[in-house]
């Protein structure tokens, strides 16, 4: 696969992942009652922009380990 066909399959993989992953716990937290939708959407905001933080770390971390290049020990 070349770089440019890996990078984009990491980048649709990424946003996947961040849009199910957002929703999965948004739908679980909303659903033990950690909050509400009629009493506004701060909860949800909270829910995203934590995720965000969380995916986007863990997308950085992984990309950084996809592309290192091996050192060289001479």
């Amino acid at each position: 696969m070349t770089g440019n066909l890996a990078a984009i399959g990491f980048l649709f993989t990424w946003v996947l992942g961040w849009g199910i992953g957002g929703s999965l716990i948004d739908a679980a937290l909303l659903h033990v009652g950690a909050y509400s939708l009629e009493t506004g959407q701060l909860g949800t905001l909270a829910t995203f922009a934590g995720w965000t933080v969380v995916w986007g770390g863990m997308g950085w971390w992984l990309y950084d380990r996809l592309t290192a290049k091996p050192s060289s020990s001479d």
